[in-house]
């Protein structure tokens, strides 16, 4: 019990001094390239203490290559443009002054009820205010909006009525929306229905649409 206690312990001072070596990057924003590393760190952790008959200098050995090569690929990533963009990959911009960048959007595997999901986690709840909203290469989405402030009162969340490409109707009867003025807003809007891919009633109730 000692033993496993011991070994733990310097293990950990180990990895601690490892990933203060390799800098406050590694401990915020996780690269992929990063998390990669912080999973095998933790696992080559482990052997060592699963296996009291292993010794602690091939643990050590193993977290400080592994160390080696991680401050050796963040200093290529700070020298190099092309290596950093093959490695951490670059941003990219989903939503541009009113329009959804649909083919980024197919790129990085997300729909517009993730882009809504995470503009609300920001703090923002109507995209008419947005002008741009970017995923970062750590998997954030920043938001752009130089005239309104996260957390801005709004008296109703958006009713969406559209939502990539189908027609919520379940919508319209819950909330009382006529059906016939979302028409007419569609035609007075010179807009294909085929070519709607969000569209949401919002808090004055007014019908609002985005086109692929």
């Amino acid at each position: 019990m000692i033993i496993v206690a011991v070994r733990a312990l310097i293990l950990y001072t180990f990895l601690l001094i490892s990933m203060r070596i390799m800098g406050k990057g590694e401990l915020g924003e996780l690269q992929p390239f990063d998390l990669v590393v912080s999973l095998m760190l933790a696992e080559l952790a482990i052997i060592p203490l699963g296996d009291l008959g292993e010794p602690l200098f091939h643990g050590f050995i193993a977290i400080a290559t592994i160390m080696f090569l991680q401050c050796l690929i963040s200093y290529i990533s700070l020298k190099n443009n092309n290596a950093r963009k093959i490695i951490s990959g670059v941003p990219s911009i989903i939503f541009d002054h009113g329009r959804f960048n649909v083919k980024e959007m197919k790129k990085l595997r997300i729909n517009v009820n993730d882009v809504l999901g995470q503009m609300r986690l920001k703090g923002y709840c109507n995209i008419d205010s947005i002008d741009y909203l970017i995923m970062e290469t750590n998997g954030e989405m920043s938001v752009i909006a130089p005239d309104e402030q996260p957390g801005t009162k709004c008296k109703r969340l958006p009713i969406p009525v559209i939502l990539d490409g189908q027609i919520l109707y379940n919508n319209f009867k819950k909330h009382n929306i006529s059906y016939s003025d979302f028409e007419k807003n569609i035609k007075k809007k010179k807009v294909n229905p085929k070519d709607i891919l969000y569209s949401f009633v919002d808090e004055d109730g007014s019908f609002k649409f985005y086109v692929r």
